[in-house]
């Protein structure tokens, strides 16, 4: 539940984004010193960091007029191209998240039988394997003993039949001989 919700804010933030490339004026509004409006001839102190500076009306304008030509020079399509780019993958992961939730996943990453992981499937070609759903196993297939020789014909379930040459074991791990 959390990813949905964190996609949806993001994919509404490149929405922003692009509406704010798109729509957005770029024309200089008011001059503000501290949130109040300024008129021509007065000037705008202020202290960051120990450091007291101070602003003419004129001087203001000109860098509010300054930043608004290089809002509608450029800058305007590289908020749009950054909001597009937002929106698309989170609009996609969105998707994804989605599906996963409903378990309408698409390929073989998203489709699980009964005792196997999400997000492992075994190759095309493979049979599936996994432990049971409930219950136990009728027969266990447990590690060959020493001394106990496998007898002829018989298959472990889910793997193909030896072909070919069939090398012996090396010596001291082959059946004991008595």
């Amino acid at each position: 539940m959390k990813s949905v919700v964190w996609w949806s804010v993001g994919l509404l933030f490149g929405l922003g984004l692009m509406a704010l490339g798109l729509f957005g004026s770029g024309e200089p509004g008011k001059v503000l010193c501290g949130g109040e409006e300024m008129r021509p001839g007065q000037t705008c102190e202020k202290t960051q960091y120990g450091q007291k500076s101070s602003e003419t009306y004129e001087e203001k304008r000109q860098k509010a007029l300054d930043d608004a030509a290089a809002f509608k020079g450029g800058g305007r399509w590289v908020t749009f191209g950054i909001g597009t780019v937002i929106a698309g993958a989170c609009g996609w992961r969105l998707i994804v998240a989605i599906r996963r939730r409903a378990g309408q996943g698409s390929g073989p990453v998203a489709q699980t039988g009964p005792g196997q992981q999400l997000g492992f499937a075994p190759p095309p070609g493979y049979p599936q394997q996994g432990f049971p759903a409930q219950g136990y196993p009728a027969h266990q297939n447990f590690p060959q003993q020493p001394g106990f020789q496998q007898q002829p014909g018989f298959q472990q379930p889910g793997f193909p039949p030896p072909q070919g040459f069939q090398q012996p074991p090396p010596p001291g791990y082959g059946p004991r001989q008595q």
